[in-house]
């Protein structure tokens, strides 16, 4: 059995202004281009064989905050019609970058406003990325490394007499591990190169659009290696902060340090390169999905202290005006993909703060990379610690993805539960 890759990339820079997703301060257009934005595709084929059936995959990563939740699910259908490939094989993946348009219309309006004609543009792209990835597929070998690269990122939770403050916290739980899947051709060039990394790209809040230092890091190693080669996945950022601090509390950067940043991610990942690689071999392509109910407190924000602030004021507009969800939970969307023996991807259509992450590579034994920001987007989600401990995560996020209330403490182990019946797959 053998796997086979072919990768797509096409610009998703949107052409017109538009506004800007994830941050309130925000209020017009954009100003101009830093770095364009990248939707990447990488198709993997098994080998066909008159006895085994054909099987593909997909994984769809783009420059994006998140992708909408409705808008997936459409693409989802349209590329099963033209291209057969089943919704639990195709995976849409958002490197979470703060510096692009926005995806969906079912947010506070205050961290962006969608335009509806750029997603028009979007979905064309990635067909047009789809359609390129089919024409140049070549049987490959796949390798795995890791080294750990510390200074990007930092823990934005900090606890003061049991509660949370949004500051640095050098001594929280993080993930610096960079992770490398390595793809080459029969006669050794490289065709594809995954790396996954944790960290927030929300180094700049400045009005231009901007691929982050994800972005960075893969123009750098495309120089190096062929344009289209590398392709970033984001890890459980939800509280990890780009680590720029001072006098305990954080500041923004600028261009030069997303550039500092994405240099020393890619220095990371040709320092993997460099070094002995585990051989992964082939598997049959598989794709899962399990949905999670969420469950909300029964008491409302305003039971817990509202903050007075711009963003609450919007999200009170939201819950009157019936365009936010009044229900009593949300659903946490969950897709595990496995490519190889010692390779899958668990995506999660939320914030996932990085406890979820560092759990699943700990229960599944590295065999599985776990991503947020995959097939949609419902926003945050803390552990059950974090929810006592209030917080960004916990409380006023809410006011941005129009929660009606804090999460209840058992949707730590609701999300566990189903994880542990995902990893098994990838066990058995």
């Amino acid at each position: 059995m053998k796997m086979m890759l072919g990768t797509g990339k096409a610009d998703i820079t949107p052409p017109y202004p538009v506004p800007l997703a994830g941050f309130s301060e925000r209020r017009d257009v954009y100003e101009g281009v830093a770095r364009p934005l990248y939707v990447r595709v990488w198709l993997f084929e098994q080998d066909s064989d008159a006895a085994v059936e054909r099987r593909q995959a997909l994984i769809i990563q783009a420059d994006l905050i998140w992708w909408g939740t409705g808008h997936v699910e459409a693409i989802k259908r349209s590329i099963q019609a033209k291209w057969g490939i089943s919704p639990e094989h195709v995976f849409f993946h958002a490197s979470h970058t703060h510096g692009g348009p926005q995806t969906t219309s079912e947010f506070n309006p205050l961290v962006g406003v969608m335009a509806p004609a750029y997603l028009n543009d979007l979905e064309r792209a990635v067909e047009q990325a789809i359609a390129d990835a089919h024409l140049n597929v070549e049987a490959v070998t796949m390798e795995k490394g890791s080294v750990i690269c510390e200074g990007i990122g930092i823990s934005r939770r900090r606890i003061v007499n049991g509660a949370a403050q949004f500051a640095p916290n050098p001594d929280g739980l993080n993930d610096n591990e960079v992770t490398v899947i390595r793809c080459l051709t029969e006669d050794g060039r490289m065709k594809g190169l995954l790396f996954h990394f944790t960290c927030h790209p929300t180094i700049t809040n400045a009005n231009w659009v901007t691929s982050e230092y994800c972005g960075a890091a893969m123009e750098l190693l495309d120089r190096e290696w062929g344009d289209g080669v590398s392709c970033f996945l984001q890890g459980c950022c939800g509280d990890i902060r780009p680590s720029l601090h001072k006098e305990g509390s954080f500041y923004r950067g600028d261009e030069g340090d997303i550039a500092n940043s994405g240099a020393q991610l890619s220095a990371a990942v040709n320092r993997i390169l460099t070094q002995p690689m585990t051989r992964l071999e082939p598997a049959r392509i598989e794709g899962w999905i399990t949905q999670v109910e969420l469950p909300f407190r029964p008491l409302p924000f305003a039971e817990y202290g509202m903050e007075e602030s711009e963003v609450a004021e919007a999200w009170k507009a939201m819950q009157q005006t019936g365009s936010s969800s009044q229900k009593d939970s949300s659903v946490l969307c969950m897709q595990l993909l496995k490519l190889a023996d010692g390779l899958a991807l668990i995506g999660m259509n939320g914030e996932m703060v990085v406890e979820y992450g560092v759990w699943i590579k700990r229960e599944a034994d590295g065999r599985i990379l776990p991503l947020g920001y995959s097939n949609g987007m419902i926003g945050y989600v803390p552990t059950a610690a974090q929810i006592e401990e209030g917080g960004y995560e916990s409380v006023t996020s809410g006011y941005v993805f129009g929660y009606p209330a804090p999460f209840a403490s058992d949707v730590e182990s609701r999300i566990k539960e189903a994880l542990h019946i995902l990893i098994g797959h990838v066990r058995a």
